[in-house]
């Protein structure tokens, strides 16, 4: 169980600070189109690390529930050992974690967002919101890339991500499926 407890409190300590700093980052910025594009890759670290953490705790409460633990969480190794827990800072952590991923991609989301699929070098959105443009996107296809910008690219020819059909977001849905999964896993094994 020591090694699934460090991982979750590297995961979580490391995703913290970066978090905080990535949103500030996509919060400030000239160029809405680089913005829009560091959202989505925000939302995908976020995910990814959501991932992480729920299967990880999944795990760590399959094993303390086959050893009969009183204490079905982690510990966060930096403050705790398995041998003299604190439930406060146990808590705490899993408090504290949850919170990150919820706010970031709260963040990220809001902004990502705001993204209209846009021609590669084109200035004017496929279609005026956020699910039209890509249907519009989809329902054109795409014969040679690039096709497809997340937004605008008007004022840089870098930085704004590739639109690809069916894979831009489709990485969104497959690790939010991930999570999800994994707090079903969590749920079944408190019963």
């Amino acid at each position: 169980m020591l090694p699934l407890a460090k991982l979750w409190t590297f995961v979580g300590q490391s995703f913290v600070p970066f978090a905080a700093a990535w949103i500030y980052f996509v919060r400030n910025g000239s160029n809405e189109g680089v913005l829009i594009s560091k959202a989505y890759f925000g939302v995908l670290i976020t995910l990814c690390v959501g991932a992480v953490l729920v299967w990880t705790l999944a795990l760590y409460v399959r094993a303390a529930k086959l050893q009969h633990s009183s204490v079905i969480i982690p510990p966060n190794t930096t403050f705790e050992e398995l041998g003299s827990r604190n439930l406060v800072v146990s808590w705490g952590t899993l408090i504290v974690f949850g919170l990150a991923v919820i706010v970031s991609l709260a963040a990220f989301g809001l902004r990502y967002g705001e993204s209209r699929i846009h021609y590669w070098d084109d200035n004017k959105p496929l279609a005026g919101s956020f699910f039209e443009s890509r249907k519009a996107a989809h329902r054109i296809g795409c014969a040679r890339q690039p096709c497809f910008a997340v937004s605008s690219r008007s004022g840089t020819s870098e930085g704004v991500a590739e639109y690809i059909p069916y894979v831009t977001d489709g990485f969104v849905a497959f690790l939010i499926a991930l999570c999800c999964g994994g707090n079903g896993v969590i749920v079944s094994f408190r019963h």
